[in-house]
């Protein structure tokens, strides 16, 4: 090793990124597939997920199920299901010590205290989930307002729809792991007698909102009768939606469908929106283990390609030790051994890397990877990379350098290089570079997608906007008015107006909507939002036909339920357009659509708007999704936020306005959020993804580098003589350079041609997620530039080595001779 010190450095600093990249994969990989088995009963519980199929939209899929679910699924499998439980998701008002403060917390059922063995700090937890009013807080949630000290009999005011009472401290459970799909700091009882005027919204099998419903069964295998038996159930229990049924034979079951989904899988396996906290991806781990393989590949490619290159050094050693006695065996063990020593030597370094390396990685991953020299298991699992390494790395070298026949090796004073050698050496440069090249280009596209995404025009103007929350809240409801207006007086403010709910919001209010006449089969769902006067200007979106509501016309918005025959008027987008059946904007214009406005004691209201305008259509939800059919209403009793568009710095704006609020409420808390913001967060997993590609791309080129920089180091020390003979005919330094670059050109071009069909397959299959993507045609200018950058990386290498070589005296080279 130390006679080789170019041999030895690249073999070691290749083996020690491979073995460090693979460690760090490790440490992450553990971590994802560990979350939620940290539960006494992990094997047995499981989630309801729904999905509704309805014509004429996308699948509506979600994690979350109605609240009757949990009673009917426990009484519909008695002899399957030991207990269910809900976590409703809440945004309570917390009152303490005069101040507001805006929670989540969720309401759930004293079964959740049985079903997760949550650490119980101070109380009693299922004491505290059977008294509607008393609080189970996590251990940071109760230092927020009690201190390091026993909290349990304190009290904290809650104020939530028809709740204004005070809740008492029942027990302190210890915060949640991060290897958990749940996710909740703060729980109370839920009781619907608790909302005698919202109850309809939680009693009712249509409402599938964010109500996350959990089941406990007798055995693992229970899952798969539950899920068989689910349509019957649905069927039996679900009523409210027989208007939605397509026709008179069909079954409910038909277009709303519930299945149940293990617990372990929750994290790994995301099926729908609505979770509690952000899931990870199996692609994502999958695609890690294979970079980490692939990394580790590379490296002991570098190994076999230079132990081979350097066997004509070893050819006379072999030789002298078959003669004196050795047999191939021995010589397979002697070369192994050596290979085995240097994986270890590798890992050692590549242990060094990790400690240099994970403070960053879990800054980037948002987590708290810690290795652990004492856990048995890690010592195993380094132990058996090294062997496997260490075997994968030098089997074959050992079998090619032990095979050399001692007669000729020692008559001739050198081995000569089998064919066969070289062809293994140059498919294994082509490997390397097929592997990067391939890297390269779905680094490319992931970038160019998530780019593209990001700054993909919404149709409406995402900068400079900071959508303020808790509108609705009874202390400002009926302020609205002055609240828009002082905040319209700020110098810095551009335009302000209240919606319902902001971009990139992923739940819909679907309403049904049926044109004027046409048949009562031809009623279409539609999401429903609801604007101000000011929702155009403030969002800079133009009209495609028609006009917007204007305070100088009476009968624009929602017709009043009191007064028979009133006709009101509505704006619609043209994707509404479309599933309407109406063939142009202009031509939606003028007519009329009837839908429910209302309830009175007879139950539900129709009435009938005329359509105004039609806006183009906007990415105001997630850009992920395809833009859906929308409806605006002038309702103000719904408005929830409120967007202000602005000039200046946000964190200067975001203070005024919370200055603002102070002087109209103490009682409610200031909660913003920034709409370019919010669009780049939808996009993390994917910008994610395209720096990891990024990094292991990088350095998988640089270890492929390194093997090819080794190569062209020994191929023209072996070439010494023929570099001399041609200088002393007269090559000069360019044509030593362009013979020796041109050699190793070619597996790099070859690798190329292998590369781009490859992972141009790869990645279209992946742009196929989302509905909005670039342009497939990108892949040739990101499948060329990726060639361009591997020939270029490749010709500095060799060249580097080349040129020095080149420059060397012929007479020290011939003097050999």
């Amino acid at each position: 090793m130390f006679r080789n010190k170019l041999y030895s450095a690249i073999n070691t600093i290749g083996l020690a990124t491979g073995f460090a990249v693979c460690i760090l994969v490790m440490l992450y990989v553990r971590h994802e597939l560990s979350y939620d088995k940290n539960w006494a009963n992990a094997d047995t519980i499981a989630r309801v997920n729904t999905t509704i199929l309805l014509p004429g939209r996308s699948p509506y899929i979600s994690v979350s199920a109605s609240v009757p679910m949990k009673d009917a699924i426990e009484t519909y499998f008695p002899n399957e299901v030991v207990r269910a439980t809900r976590f409703i998701p809440m945004h309570p008002v917390v009152t303490h010590n005069g101040e507001a403060y805006a929670e989540d917390m969720h309401w759930t059922d004293p079964e959740a205290a049985k079903m997760f063995d949550l650490t119980v700090l101070y109380g009693d937890l299922e004491a505290a989930l059977q008294d509607k009013a008393s609080l189970a807080v996590s251990e940071t949630f109760a230092e927020k307002y009690f201190g390091a000290s026993n909290p349990v009999g304190k009290v904290l005011h809650i104020k939530l729809f028809e709740i204004d009472r005070d809740y008492r401290i029942g027990a302190v459970f210890k915060d949640l792991p991060d290897t958990t799909s749940l996710s909740f700091r703060a729980l109370a009882r839920f009781d619907l007698t608790d909302f005698p005027q919202t109850g309809a919204l939680y009693d009712t099998w249509g409402n599938v909102g964010e109500h996350l419903v959990y089941v406990q069964l007798k055995s693992p295998a229970s899952i798969n009768t539950v899920n068989q038996q689910l349509p019957d159930l649905i069927n039996t229990h679900v009523t409210g939606l027989d208007s939605l049924k397509s026709g008179p034979n069909s079954k409910v079951s038909d277009f709303y469908l519930q299945s149940l989904q293990r617990l372990v899988d929750i994290h790994l396996h995301p099926t729908g929106m609505g979770e509690m906290k952000p899931s990870g991806d199996i692609k994502t781990v999958r695609i890690l283990v294979i970079i980490a393989g692939l990394v580790l590949l590379i490296a002991c490619i570098n190994f076999v390609n230079l132990v081979t290159a350097k066997s004509t050094q070893r050819a006379r050693e072999v030789a002298l030790r078959k003669v004196l006695g050795a047999n191939r065996k021995q010589l397979i063990i002697q070369f192994i051994g050596e290979t085995l020593i240097l994986a270890t030597i590798g890992l050692l370094f590549g242990l060094i890397f990790v400690e240099l390396a994970l403070p960053a990685f879990n800054s980037f991953q948002n987590m708290n990877l810690i290795f652990s020299y004492g856990d048995g298991y890690t010592i195993l699992g380094l132990l058996g990379l090294v062997i496997l390494t260490g075997f994968i790395a030098g089997i074959y070298p050992a079998f090619v350098i032990s095979g050399f026949l001692p007669a000729r090796v020692l008559r001739a004073n050198k081995s000569s290089e089998a064919g066969d050698s070289m062809s293994l050496r140059n498919a294994l440069v082509i490997l390397q570079f097929t592997i990067s090249i391939a890297l390269i280009v779905a680094t490319a596209v992931v970038y160019g997608q998530t780019w593209y995404a990001t700054n993909r025009d919404p149709g409406y103007s995402k900068d400079n906007i900071i959508v303020l929350n808790n509108i609705g809240n009874d202390a400002l409801a009926s302020r609205q008015k002055a609240l828009k207006d002082t905040i319209l007086s700020l110098p810095y403010v551009k335009d302000a107006s209240y919606t319902d709910y902001s971009p990139i919001d992923i739940h819909e209010r679907l309403n049904s909507y049926q044109l004027e006449g046409a048949n009562a089969s031809q009623t279409a769902l539609i999401s429903t939002q609801s604007v101000d006067y000011d929702f155009l200007d403030t969002y800079k979106i133009p009209l495609a036909a028609g006009r917007f509501y204007s305070r100088q016309f009476s009968t624009d918005g929602v017709p009043p339920i009191e007064v028979e025959g009133a006709v009101g008027a509505v704006v619609i987008n043209y994707e509404s357009v479309k599933k309407l059946g109406l063939a142009t904007a202009q031509n939606a214009i003028g007519k009329y659509l009837i839908a429910p406005i209302g309830m009175n004691e007879a139950g539900l209201v129709f009435g009938k708007m005329e359509i105004i305008g039609v806006t183009p259509d906007i990415y105001f939800q997630s850009p992920k999704k395809p833009i859906r059919a929308e409806v605006y209403l002038l309702a103000p009793e719904r408005y929830h936020v409120l967007a202000v568009k602005y000039d200046g710095k946000p964190q200067a704006i975001a203070s005024s306005l919370e200055r603002v609020w102070k002087t109209f409420t103490n009682s409610v808390p200031f909660q913003y959020e920034f709409v370019d913001d919010s669009i780049a967060a939808e996009f993390k997993a994917e910008r994610d993804i395209s720096i990891m590609l990024a990094v292991f791309s990088l350095i998988t080129v640089i270890v492929a580098c390194l093997g090819l920089y080794g190569l062209a180091a020994f191929t023209a020390e072996r070439r010494t003589k023929e570099i001399g003979i041609r200088k002393v005919l007269g090559a000069g330094v360019l044509d030593i350079v362009h013979l020796l670059v041109v050699q190793f050109s070619k597996p790099v071009v070859i690798a190329n041609l292998i590369a781009w069909p490859l992972v141009s397959w790869a990645m279209l299959r992946w742009l196929e997620n989302f509905p909005y993507r670039i342009d497939s045609l990108l892949l040739i200018p990101f499948c060329v530039g990726a060639g361009l950058i591997s020939l270029v990386i490749a010709w500095l290498t060799v060249s580097a080595h080349a040129v020095k070589v080149a420059r060397t005296n012929p007479i020290k080279a011939l003097r050999h001779e």
